[in-house]
Parts: C-alpha cells; structure tokens; sequence
C-alpha cells in the first residue's frame, strides 16, 4: 500500500443520529480509523462539519428568532467549542494531537494568504499533528452568505488542492452516488462504482436532499469531486457510518463512488486561480476563442470577448464561459472591466466589429500564465 496524503471530508448527517444529537460511538469509531491510517503511514486532514449541531445540542434554543443567520452564528461559536472538545478527547485516546484551522473563503482570497494557509497545514502535518478544519461560519454575514464553501464540500476540495493531498474522501449517509437499476427486478438503487467524467447526466442523479444543519447535498459532493479530478486528486463518496470503508478503499477492495483523476497535476498557482479568489465578474467568449484556449492553449485576446459582467480590477479573478455558458475556467484579468468596456462596447454605438475591438488592448486580457482550464471543459 502506497503512503497517501488523505483529506476527509465529514457531514454533518454522519456526527448526528437522527435525533439531531451527536453520534459519540460515531466519533469514536472515527478516531480510532484515522489513527490506523496514521499508523499505516499515511497523511490525513480532516474536514469536519457539526458545529451548528453540537451547539443546537448544547444550548436548545430551537427555532427562536427569525434572523436564521444569527442564530446560525451563535449556534456555530457555542457548537465549534464542543466539536473540538469532543475530537481532543476520542484522539487523546489514541495519542494524537489535533489542531482546530477555522477559515473562511475570504481567507483564500489573496495569494500571500492562501500560501500561508498552505504552510501551516503543512508545518503541523510534519509535527505528526491532525489539522481539523471547519468553515468559520461565526464570521459569515448577509453579504459572505454567497460566498460560503456550502457544508464545507468546497472547503474540503480547497485543502486537498492546496495540501497537495493524494485523496479526497467525502463520508456521506449515502453509500455512493446512487442510480436505479436499468433492468427489471428489484427497485433498489446501485452505487455508480467508478466516475472518469464529469456530464450534466451524472448530476441529473443527485439528489437535493439536506440535514436541517447541514448546507451541502450529493449535487455539491459530485461537483466538489469533479473539481478534485481537474486538481489530479482522486475523489470518493462513500458511507461515512462506516468510516472502516477509508480503509477498504486504500488497500484495494473499493467501495463508494470512485471519481478517477487522470494523474494531472496542478502547480500551486494554478490552484490559488482555481480555487483560492473570489471571481469578480465574468468573461463571455466566442466559439473562435473558445477554440484557441481549449485546443490551442493561447492566451485570451479582447477580440474573442463578447460579453463582461460585474465589476473588477487590474488583476482580479474573473471566470471564462464558453459560447454555450458553460464555464471553462479562470483567469487573472490584464484590464478592469471597465477599460474592457470601454474599448469593447462602445456605449452610443453597440458591440464593435470584432477587428476593431481590440482597439487600444495591446496585451492579451488574459494572459495563458495566469489561467486555468478545467479538465472537464477542456475535454468536452
């Protein structure tokens, strides 16, 4: 067995029972599988959702106000004490030593700071430490609600992405993404065994379902699993009330839903660009400059521009969508959208030829050094 680098992801279906009260012997049997894997040599981060949770546990406040955000906030900062009191203890047991990294995705937002979430994760990995992350949702407000990982789906994608992580493991309720059988006889569902591509298909298959603390679904943990293929991890969504199944995976007996990365492997920029910045605005681009991104692997010039939305700056994140609007990637742009504006759409005369367009743009808007595709679009 090959030493991995192994994120897990944990819901908060998985630390609860039905009831809505923690799951202890759930826990339990999670600490004591993460300490074999440690054992056994391999690297692990964990992404631990429950705050909320372990706070409604706490505190029972049930539904007494209306403002769900700040409820949600007291919940969270009463609830992410008690999560962590109840991992250091079922760890302790183990003699492992666990660090709480709350972060939001403001903290990915600059390069400086996305590198030094990177070495801290790093930096307590080699002090044999366990790093178990959660969203700070204390700090989230009405304006960051867009903003949120979502159940810490994305949040989980993130880190395996900046940690350079091997595997990124979703512990779900469900066996695996399900599907129902094709032919006749029983009507239960199998579990999709093994994912190479990501297809508007594959998503028709989820379904939308949420705990009542819980933001994510299988729609986000698929996603999710296909950004990991594009970073080069491999993904899988498995049963997470049988975190023994990490183990079954790693020594070859499978299990949940594989979702295969091709062995691509993304530098550490490409993945702040993917994955790190808030996307200020968009680029709608032509069939023609489609062409020469995907095929062609050159830079993006005005002229293939055919559409700018939102507003953004000198060298802000911006998202690139193809003519259909499926998007293929991000990019740092070279200009404002205003100056793209400008020159792009004259105001009392309507879009310009396209000869004209690049008008006063001497440089490409974005430059190939600082985008990146997504390996689903670039295969499609």
């Amino acid at each position: 067995m090959n030493r991995e680098r192994l994120v897990l992801k944990v819901g908060t279906n998985v630390l609860q029972r039905p009831s809505g009260r923690l799951d202890y012997n759930l826990i339990s049997e999670l600490a004591e599988q993460i300490a074999s894997l440690r054992v056994l040599g391999h690297e692990v981060l964990l992404v631990s959702s429950g705050s909320v949770g372990a706070g409604r546990e706490l505190l029972h406040l049930g539904q007494t106000t209306t403002d769900q955000l700040r409820q949600h906030q007291l919940l969270a900062a009463v609830g992410q004490a008690r999560l962590m009191q109840i991992y250091t203890d079922f760890f302790r047991e183990h003699q492992i030593t666990v660090a709480q990294v709350l972060l939001t995705r403001g903290d990915f937002s600059t390069r400086a700071s996305y590198l030094n979430i990177r070495d801290t994760l790093e930096n307590l990995l080699k002090a044999g430490v366990l790093p178990i992350v959660n969203e700070n949702d204390v700090v989230a407000t009405d304006e960051l609600l867009i903003n949120q990982f979502g159940d810490n789906d994305q949040l989980a994608v993130y880190v395996a992405a900046l940690a350079d992580a091997d595997r990124l493991l979703f512990l779900t309720v469900a066996p695996g993404l399900l599907r129902e059988k094709t032919g006749a006889g029983s009507p239960q569902p199998e579990v999709v065994e093994q994912v190479e591509k990501l297809s508007e298909e594959l998503l028709r298959l989820c379904l939308p379902a949420t705990s009542r603390d819980g933001k994510g679904g299988m729609e986000s943990k698929v996603r999710c699993a296909g950004m990991a293929m594009d970073f080069g991890i491999h993904a899988h969504i498995l049963d997470g009330k049988r975190p023994e199944g990490v183990l079954d995976i790693l020594e070859g007996r499978g299990g949940g839903t594989h979702f295969v990365s091709k062995g691509r492997k993304v530098n550490s920029y490409q993945k702040w660009l993917a994955a790190g910045a808030f996307r200020q605005g968009r680029l709608h681009i032509d069939a023609g400059a489609e062409q020469a991104l995907l095929e062609h692997k050159k830079s993006l010039l005005a002229k293939g521009i055919t559409k700018v939305e939102g507003e953004f700056d000198l060298k802000d994140l911006v998202e690139i969508l193809g003519p259909s609007g499926i998007r293929l990637g991000v990019g740092r742009s070279s200009f404002s959208s205003r100056e793209l504006q400008e020159q792009l759409f004259a105001e009392s005369s309507g879009p310009v030829e396209a000869s004209a367009r690049s008008g006063g743009l001497s440089k490409p808007v974005v430059h190939r050094n600082h985008l990146f595709l997504e390996r689903s679009a670039a295969a499609s």
